[in-house]
């Protein structure tokens, strides 16, 4: 059960996105988001299932003729393909969260296609307002998009949903985050899996429906539970969020163990459970408010993740690819923290998706030599 575990998380966190376009019928009940940071939650209640678009080395040629150079992500090139190929024709709905400069643009840019009849109709391609800073007026805000978003959700799938829908979906969606974070404690002080081998079996959590995904994660963790743990330099993975496993990949081939990564795909997958005692739309807001990870999220709250994650690395790679807009910004801050903490750091500024460049590779072996040497030191 344990290597068949693995494996089904593994293809479902790597196979959901390429497959829409191959079978009408089953594209009917799927709603494709751009990032997670969409509620899994009320896409669940209104009896769908969450597809999210990813990066990936595949060409784009038809995205690449229509959105602007160096401004949008390759999950949104991928996203555009698959619209302008007519591989979305049959989905539920398409979501973009207006977390980040770019899915707010891919968002006008579809509606725009339609109405210039570049595209033919697409399902509804929804905005989702998500925002992230504080306040009881923005929590309201927030509340009331939520809501919105359900309405819709519920319209699509012809479907009327209560409260208990969404405390049932929500609590379901809990079981598979405790059996996530059983899994993310298995990378940690005295790590039994590598990092390359963790994004996939967390990322599963977006994809599969969530009685599954916590079938699937204690078969998993249990097995690795069993391993001997692994030597090397315990490394997060921080700057933009990686939403591939290639770079982890890359890092862990000089000898380093990525043990967790700032990224809803990895460490953050799990996160906190929804409380929905009360009210359970402000509640999943809430919970998607305070813990989403893009481009908007307010560098107070980044910070305090990754502190929080330091006592149990020994180094940190900070991804930054040239493309980036955002998380450059916070660099200097971050690097006061390792540096307070005397933590070493490597920068990469290649782009994650594709094979790492020589010279990012060479940065993290100077990081990894650097931190065995025997005079290395660091909290």
């Amino acid at each position: 059960m344990a290597t068949s575990a693995i494996t089904e998380l593994t293809a479902a966190f790597q196979e959901p996105f390429r497959a829409l376009g191959r079978d009408a019928a089953r594209d009917r009940d799927a709603v494709v988001i751009s990032w997670p940071s969409v509620p899994v939650e009320i896409i669940r209640a209104a009896g769908l299932r969450a597809v999210v678009a990813r990066s990936g080395a595949e060409p784009t040629p038809a995205a690449d003729a229509v959105l602007e150079p160096d401004l949008f992500p390759s999950r949104l090139h991928q996203l555009v393909e698959a619209v302008l190929t007519g591989r979305l024709a049959n989905v539920a709905a398409i979501v973009l969260p207006r977390t980040s400069d770019p899915d707010y643009k891919c968002f006008l840019y579809l509606r725009e296609l339609v109405r210039r009849r570049v595209v033919g109709a697409l399902p509804p391609v929804l905005l989702f307002d998500l925002l992230q800073s504080g306040g009881d007026e923005v929590a309201r805000y927030d509340a009331a998009r939520t809501r919105d978003l359900l309405a819709t959700l519920a319209r699509i799938a012809q479907r009327h949903l209560t409260d208990e829908d969404l405390r049932g979906a929500s609590g379901a969606a809990n079981t598979a985050r405790a059996a996530a974070r059983r899994l993310d404690a298995l990378r940690r002080r005295e790590p039994r899996l590598r990092g390359f081998e963790a994004l996939p079996l967390l990322g599963a959590f977006w994809h599969l429906a969530p009685e599954r995904y916590a079938v699937l994660a204690a078969a998993a963790a249990e097995s690795i539970a069993a391993r001997a743990p692994l030597t090397g330099l315990r490394t997060l993975f921080a700057g933009v969020p990686v939403d591939s496993n290639a770079l982890h990949a890359a890092v862990e081939s000089q000898g380093a163990i990525v043990v967790t990564e700032i990224s809803p795909y990895g460490a953050e997958t799990a996160g906190d459970d929804v409380d929905t005692a009360s009210d359970p739309i402000s509640a999943i807001a809430e919970r998607y408010r305070t813990s989403s990870i893009d481009a908007r999220t307010p560098i107070d709250a980044l910070e305090r993740r990754i502190e929080r994650a330091l006592p149990d690395v020994d180094a940190v790679v900070i991804s930054l690819p040239r493309d980036d807009a955002s998380f450059g910004w916070d660099y200097p801050r971050l690097r006061r923290l390792l540096e307070r903490c005397s933590l070493p750091h490597a920068v990469l500024d290649g782009d994650p998706r594709r094979p790492i460049a020589a010279s990012d590779l060479g940065r993290v072996a100077a990081l990894v030599g650097a931190s065995a040497r025997p005079d290395a030191s660091h909290g």
